[in-house]
């Protein structure tokens, strides 16, 4: 009897066993038939001053990045001076509205008094790097001792832009374009002179919360030979977040006019407002300095405003200093 129930234990214990080792052998392929769970998408680390909710999604529409560009960059800051050929390197849709005033200094060919320009620029991101840019439009006021009092409409000026490399580990982007300028502007407002090309490079560093910006253009008149002034342009930004969604600017700019044009015979360019085609301004260079800051509200949202100051002679051009604000909306 004895022997008989060891043996019905024995038989007991090897079928459970068996059954357990089949269930764990089961579980075990079930589980490894699984799908693998999808890595998290990392973090934004975009801050904002009042929510980081977004009111749209990332999800496709149409094809991979049409309106809403390259996202992972969004905790840079877009420049604010030289807005016409400051061109960001990010790739997104925005709309952006801006005041300028900006004065001539009294003593300068143009006798004192100012300009003021108000203007909106619209960016559309048609696909994930490749971008349609507007950056010039709107109307001017104009006031000075030499040319009276005026008001009329801006020449028009679009492009395209691509971000040609892309590194988000290494926070890096670089961005190339051109714009096409039209010349249907106002002449009362010193406007409608020449058409122009300007390709461009435009680049952006990220340390942390330290951001640095540049963009260099060449301002290329197109019509009528040398009607216009062949102008480069150069632009540095920094900015250092000290607070959610919000940054201090600074902003150095310069433009050195690298030829004469035939069209208005002055001493003095038309800066980054306007190509007068002017005969004695080859070599001849204006440097400035903005000083200034954006708040990013929320992801759609942010306003910008800075003081610009020349660094140059200010009787030589029509640079005497300027006031910029703006509001720009974002997808």
């Amino acid at each position: 009897m004895l022997k008989t129930a060891l043996g019905v234990t024995a038989a007991v214990l090897f079928a459970g066993t068996a059954i357990g080792a089949g269930d764990a052998l089961d579980t075990e392929v079930k589980l490894s038939s699984q799908p693998a769970a999808a890595p998290a998408a990392p973090a934004s680390r975009a801050t904002y001053g009042i929510t980081d909710k977004r009111l749209v999604g990332s999800d496709e529409i149409g094809w991979p990045g049409f309106l809403n560009g390259l996202r992972g960059f969004e905790h840079f800051y877009n420049p604010i001076g030289n807005p016409l050929y400051f061109e960001t390197p990010l790739n997104n849709t925005s709309v952006r509205a801006f005041y300028m005033h900006h004065n001539f200094d009294s003593d300068s060919t143009l006798a004192g008094g100012d300009v003021n320009v108000y203007a909106v620029q619209v960016r559309v991101a048609l696909t994930e790097r490749l971008g349609f840019i507007a950056t010039k439009d709107g109307y001017s006021n104009i006031s000075s001792g030499a040319l009276g009092d005026a008001g009329g409409w801006n020449d028009l000026a679009a492009g395209l832009k691509y971000a040609f490399y892309v590194d988000k580990d290494a926070d890096f982007i670089a961005t190339g374009g051109f714009r096409y300028q039209m010349e249907n502007g106002d002449k009362d407002i010193l406007m409608g002179g020449v058409q122009e090309l300007s390709p461009f490079i435009s680049l952006a560093k990220g340390f942390d919360k330290f951001h640095l910006m540049g963009n260099i253009t060449d301002r290329v008149p197109i019509s009528n030979g040398d009607d216009g002034n062949n102008v480069l342009q150069w632009d540095l930004h920094a900015d250092y977040e000290v607070y959610d969604g919000l940054a201090p600017i600074v902003e150095l700019h310069g433009l050195h006019y690298l030829d004469n044009g035939t069209r208005t015979p002055l001493p003095i360019g038309g800066a980054d407002y306007t190509n007068l085609g002017s005969t004695m301004v080859d070599d001849s260079s204006v440097i400035w300095l903005g000083v200034g800051a954006r708040w990013k509200l929320t992801p759609h949202i942010s306003v910008a405003a800075d003081y610009e100051y020349p660094l140059t002679n200010r009787k030589a051009d029509i640079f005497g200093d300027r006031f910029l604000a703006e509001i720009e909306f974002t997808w």
